[in-house]
């Protein structure tokens, strides 16, 4: 039976980590030729797409330029600073990078730097060190390697910024205590430039690491000025104490100047409210995972939608998620089976329900699903896992309660976006108010 869902799209504003999850749209050139319609089987559904044989055959040849990809790094598994990116940089028709030296790629020299060469064997690319992958040409901007898309980027030459830009990340461990730190450079168009930084240590604030209270302990701050220069792939800094360094530089978002990689790490530019030092994350949402001490929570995401739809004048007002990384008490864990080797990420909502009709209504009857839209994948709610609340909503009354969710970790990585859904809501008769129809809100997994 194909359930009629009315959905409610959040319409955000663009905060700063907007930019991170923004795709690369860049546009293709002389993409013609023959298509082919190409067919794959997911999740059931057939799904078509096309080819074009001439995009492919001009550039499967030999590869040039600097390719990248980037994903966030769940739970700070790979020990990213921000974003986790990696690199393809092909050198020439023999050799590639997929690591640089100090000083980025224009500091590569294959006769003391880690180099490999590389062959292209119909589909596939073959390294030197012993490891072969899929490999496709999507368009002259993007390679696709072992399944993962590569966008290429252009080198930043004579570029002059203007504006604040920062960096900051955080990295915790299972106890609630971390480091955090913060790099910031203003920069100007005449090419001087002052660079700033900010490093904390952050725990609960409690003794007992029951996440009652948050503290944050300023490590160290710096200042120093000097001039810039961008040639190729990097910039340089001069300090005006005769300190040079130089860094691996690139316009993730090209020809955007909005964000910036510089080394290892992602800066976006200030707003004109994140001039301040980073503030401590958000504490977990208090359901039973927390509450009843069965996991400890690595909050990775918080969001406060407000937002509303409605049914059979039955409103649903979605006033807030978190998305927390889980570490499961000893006590526990067998309670706990069949999620993968990576773990579980939970999903908490926030939301009230108001009861506008004329009849009264079983709120404990209310269900919930989060679902990945346009498949057949969905996960039930554990109710087990939140506070009880009455169970009948007369007319005219309203109530606040939540609901978990509880996703395998590698299925939260791999998508961006899911769907929330509530219904059927049954009234004292036993019959559904909606009428087979749902309440559904946009997820996101982070901005």
């Amino acid at each position: 039976m194909t359930r009629n869902k009315k959905i409610s799209i959040l319409v955000m504003n663009v905060i700063l980590l907007t930019y991170m999850l923004l795709p690369f749209a860049l546009s293709v050139e002389g993409a013609q030729g023959k298509e082919e319609k190409q067919t794959a089987q997911i999740d059931g559904k057939t799904i078509i797409f096309n080819t074009s044989k001439s995009v492919a055959a001009a550039a499967i040849g030999a590869p040039r330029g600097f390719y990248a990809k980037w994903e966030m790094d769940v739970g700070g598994m790979r020990g990213c600073s921000s974003l986790c990116w990696d690199y393809y940089y092909f050198i020439n028709d023999k050799q590639l990078a997929t690591v640089f030296p100090d000083g980025g790629l224009d500091a590569l020299n294959c006769s003391k730097d880690k180099c490999l060469t590389y062959q292209i064997k119909g589909n596939k690319l073959v390294l030197s060190n012993g490891k072969t992958y899929s490999f496709k040409v999507n368009s002259p901007n993007e390679l696709e390697i072992d399944g993962d898309k590569y966008t290429k980027y252009s080198s930043s030459s004579g570029l002059k910024l203007q504006g604040k830009y920062e960096s900051f990340s955080y990295t915790t461990n299972p106890l609630g205590s971390g480091l955090a730190s913060s790099i910031k450079y203003t920069f100007n168009k005449d090419g001087t430039f002052i660079d700033s930084s900010f490093t904390g240590f952050t725990t609960d604030g409690s003794s007992t690491g029951d996440n009652s209270g948050v503290s944050t302990s300023v490590g160290s701050q710096s200042k120093a000025s000097g001039t810039y220069a961008i040639v190729n792939y990097t910039i340089s800094f001069k300090y005006k104490d005769g300190t040079a360094k130089k860094h691996l530089f690139f316009l993730p978002e090209q020809p955007s100047t909005k964000m910036l990689r510089i080394g290892g790490r992602d800066f976006l530019i200030a707003d004109g409210k994140s001039g301040s030092k980073p503030q401590p994350p958000e504490q977990p949402y208090a359901d039973f995972l927390t509450t009843k001490k069965i996991a400890k929570k690595q909050v990775l995401f918080t969001f406060k939608p407000n937002k509303s739809d409605q049914l059979k004048n039955i409103k649903i007002t979605l006033d807030s998620y978190q998305w927390a990384k889980l570490t499961i008490e000893p006590a526990h864990t067998n309670s706990f089976k069949g999620f993968g080797d990576k773990g579980i990420v939970a999903l908490t909502a926030k939301y009230r329900i108001h009861n506008g009709s004329a009849e009264t209504v079983n709120v404990n009857s209310l269900s919930a699903t989060l679902e990945l839209p346009g498949t057949k994948a969905s996960v039930k709610a554990s109710n087990g896992l939140t506070p009880q609340i009455k169970d009948q909503l007369q007319p005219g009354e309203s109530v606040e309660t939540m609901t978990v969710f509880l996703v395998p970790a590698e299925h939260f990585e791999k998508n961006k976006d899911f769907e929330l859904g509530f219904g059927p809501l049954l009234n004292l008769e036993g019959k559904d108010v909606f009428h087979e129809e749902w309440i559904g809100f946009y997820i996101w997994k982070d901005l």
